[in-house]
């Protein structure tokens, strides 16, 4: 029997790490719906990335 990776629902202020961008990232915003969050770099610089799948996100420490 097959097992699926658990997936954990992000939260809005989470620090976060992306597995398709360097550095370390704020989530803006939760899409519960489409299972995908917006997130912006914690420095400040750069746009706000959307729609990241919530596979594509692992926690970090606050840095």
């Amino acid at each position: 029997m097959p097992t699926e990776p658990k997936v954990t629902t992000p939260k809005k202020g989470e620090h976060v790490r992306d597995t398709q961008h360097e550095g370390v990232f704020e989530v803006v915003f939760v899409n519960a719906l489409m299972q995908t969050a917006n997130i912006r770099l914690l420095d400040g610089t750069g746009h706000v990335v959307p729609n990241v799948p919530w596979t594509a996100l692992k926690a970090a420490g606050r840095e």
